[in-house]
């Protein structure tokens, strides 16, 4: 009986591995979606901005830095930076998390 006693807690062991291995790939999968969200709107406003740009040259109007416009582009696009970082930092954190929990 021992063996399969062995055998039982081995495999409850693997199971719950295996859940807690589909649990950090499915955060992981969650927050890389979110990152590829905000990148996309970075590249979205990178294109409108750029369309912004040839209509004022087109227009012969002159461009600035200061334009309300480009500040905003900008300070978006920082932002957005800044939350892709905060994700990238987040699933380190997921990572660490699950491999603390088997590595000690």
């Amino acid at each position: 009986m021992g063996i399969l006693k062995d055998a039982g807690e081995s495999l409850v062991n693997f199971s719950e591995r295996f859940l807690d291995k589909t649990e950090e790939l499915a955060q992981i999968a969650r927050i890389t979606m979110e990152i590829k969200k905000l990148e996309h709107s970075i590249k979205e406003i990178y294109l409108n901005t750029g369309k912004y740009v040839y209509d004022q040259v087109v227009s012969d109007r002159t461009i600035s830095n200061t334009d309300d416009f480009i500040i905003k582009a900008v300070a978006t696009i920082n932002d957005y930076k800044t939350k892709i970082q905060e994700k990238q930092n987040e699933i380190q954190k997921v990572k660490e998390h699950y491999e603390s929990k088997y590595h000690r």
